[in-house]
């Protein structure tokens, strides 16, 4: 009989596994889905005007469901923040032809990063603006200079990766943050809505200039 109560509860354990992980995977898809349309409010509104009951309408959620998800609008904030991390993050992660030459393989980086940035414009566009202070004491633009912080050391690390440093006219770090300073010039002007060229084409102006300079060849 024990054997049989033992057997029924492994049974159990077993059956329960999988609903769990496709609660967890339900969940998260709801958050991503509440964030998502978080950012448009925060860009519409601005952080401070936005109200959680404005986050739960625009996601299609009674304000006391979104508590299921997220304890308070700086929370949900704050999980925009990480998001945006997380995917920027990817970019730095996609396979690279070390046979390709240098230029090509910065402009699928950097066009890979373009694409996401374009998709995610509101989000941006809260960046753009001011941020929450939080803390006392806290200087309102910190997570943006975090993230540019962040950009320029994962740029860094990449080029570590998957330069040669023979490739480089300077350092690996000087390099990336005359890349980074570059890229997030477009950024910014995507982040206002301002006219955009195709991601291939920004891409390899973003590279020509960092390389090269904005000087045109002087003639012989």
């Amino acid at each position: 009989m024990r054997t049989d109560d033992n057997a029924a509860r492994m049974a159990i354990r077993v059956t329960s596994a999988p609903v769990r992980s496709r609660q967890r995977q339900a969940h998260q898809r709801v958050r991503r889905e509440i964030l998502l349309a978080a950012a448009g409010v925060f860009a519409r509104h601005g952080y401070a005007a936005a109200t959680l009951a404005d986050l739960a309408e625009a996601a299609g959620y009674a304000p006391p469901s979104l508590y299921r998800y997220f304890r308070s609008k700086e929370e949900i904030f704050s999980s925009l923040l990480q998001l945006l991390k997380q995917e920027l993050f990817a970019t730095f992660e996609l396979p690279v032809d070390r046979a390709r030459p240098l230029p090509a393989r910065l402009e699928a980086l950097l066009r890979a990063q373009i694409e996401m940035v374009r998709a995610r414009r509101d989000i941006f566009a809260v960046l753009m603006a001011t941020l929450p202070a939080g803390e006392p004491g806290r200087e309102p633009l910190a997570d943006l200079r975090a993230g540019r912080a962040f950009y320029e050391a994962s740029l860094a690390a990449w080029l570590r990766r998957h330069a040669a440093r023979r490739e480089l006219r300077c350092s690996y770090q000087l390099a990336a943050r005359a890349l980074s300073g570059i890229s997030q010039a477009f950024h910014s002007c995507h982040a206002r809505g301002a006219d955009q060229i195709p991601a291939a084409e920004e891409a390899r102006l973003v590279v020509d200039l960092a390389l090269r300079g904005v000087q045109a060849a002087v003639p012989s």
